[in-house]
């Protein structure tokens, strides 16, 4: 395995930025849609829908940590070696690898069109692309550290539109969310799918926990970030379920960038485009942290150094871009279907591996 890519004291993140990439991966382009989804399925009482998921994700997020404590210098791949064997092991490697590439060509490719839609509509998504190719490659070639510093960056560049978003809520009504449940339970309950697939990206700590500095700190970093990302989903969500009406939110595919759009301020006629130029940078660490993860897998699976593979990876999205030219309507689709996959990677695979690690670790063989 390549240096850079082993847990030593060089390639340490420290618990905030343990936080934050598990923060940033979960956050995405999600948010962008959230308001929209839950709608569609039970109405203004989707907020309740997020606090629901968020319960369910950090569940999960502690079950991987209680995973990795079995192996707590290794990532998930070793800890499949040890106990399962070496090709089990590669099989890992494959399934990873495939999963965080599609991950992140998916978000890449939703942020391009999402850029293309709002701030460039005259030119090839492709070419948008094309962009970010070599600050993501920069960033990968850093290793984990790097893109936890990054995280950290992005994290305090853009707080500051926590605050300028909250000048709507002066703007809303808030008779738009009463009466609570009022459908019923029902709906809420069929809206918590949504919900915690937009909570995807907290498997990540399969990859990033050996590199922690303060290994007793993990369960109380995934409970934080998946908190921050639950709050940060229910405050856009709550405002746009305040400016728009409950049967005018369902129209709205980018309901946060419309209602943003009211902003106005005298020194800047555009302030959505603002919003929108900065909120790429925080789409960006999601599928930049997924590629680096596929590539962690593939270095080990395939001689061959760990950016090399990202350098390859990265033109091959653009190659693909430029092949399928797929629009939002494809692109929602293909979310769609790895939202399936993720379900069972991000929930229902920890659950199964630490129940057989459980029962695996009563043989004397296998104590540690």
């Amino acid at each position: 395995m390549d240096a850079a890519l082993k847990p030593s004291k060089s390639n340490r993140i420290t618990t905030l930025q343990f936080i934050l990439i598990i923060h940033s991966m979960q956050l995405g382009v999600g948010i962008i849609s959230m308001p929209k989804d839950v709608a569609d399925v039970s109405g203004t009482d989707g907020w309740i829908a997020i606090i629901l998921g968020w319960i369910l994700s950090t569940a999960a997020s502690l079950i991987i940590v209680q995973v990795m404590k079995k192996y707590p210098d290794g990532s998930i791949i070793d800890l499949i070696e040890h106990y399962f064997g070496k090709w089990i092991g590669k099989l890992a490697m494959a399934l990873f690898a495939v999963y965080f590439l599609l991950y992140a060509y998916l978000i890449f490719d939703r942020m391009v069109l999402l850029t293309q839609s709002w701030i460039m509509q005259q030119t090839q998504s492709w070419v948008l692309m094309l962009l970010f190719v070599i600050p993501a490659y920069m960033l990968i070639k850093g290793g984990v550290r790097d893109i936890g510093r990054f995280a950290e960056i992005t994290f305090f560049a853009s707080i500051w539109m926590v605050f300028v978003i909250s000048t709507l809520f002066k703007d809303g009504n808030w008779l738009h969310l009463l009466p609570v449940l009022k459908e019923g339970w029902l709906p809420v309950i069929r809206t918590v799918n949504t919900t915690i697939l937009s909570f995807l990206g907290f498997e990540c700590i399969f990859f990033i926990y050996p590199h922690l500095e303060k290994k007793q700190s993990a369960s109380k970093g995934v409970i934080i970030a998946n908190t921050l990302t639950m709050l940060i989903y229910l405050f856009i969500t709550i405002i746009c379920f305040l400016v728009f009406s409950p049967d005018e939110i369902t129209f709205f595919n980018d309901a946060v960038i419309s209602a943003v759009k009211i902003i106005e301020f005298r020194f800047i006629e555009r302030f959505d485009l603002l919003i929108l130029s900065i909120y790429l940078m925080v789409i960006a660490k999601t599928w930049i942290s997924a590629l680096f993860m596929s590539v962690y897998c593939t270095s080990r699976l395939i001689v061959g150094k760990y950016y090399v593979h990202a350098g390859i990876f990265l033109v091959a999205m653009v190659i693909t871009n430029y092949a399928l030219n797929t629009g939002w309507n494809e692109s929602i689709e293909a979310s769609g279907y790895f939202s399936k996959i993720g379900f069972a990677v991000a929930f229902i695979g920890p659950v199964c591996l630490w129940l057989v690690l459980l029962v695996m670790s009563q043989f004397k063989r296998w104590q540690t």
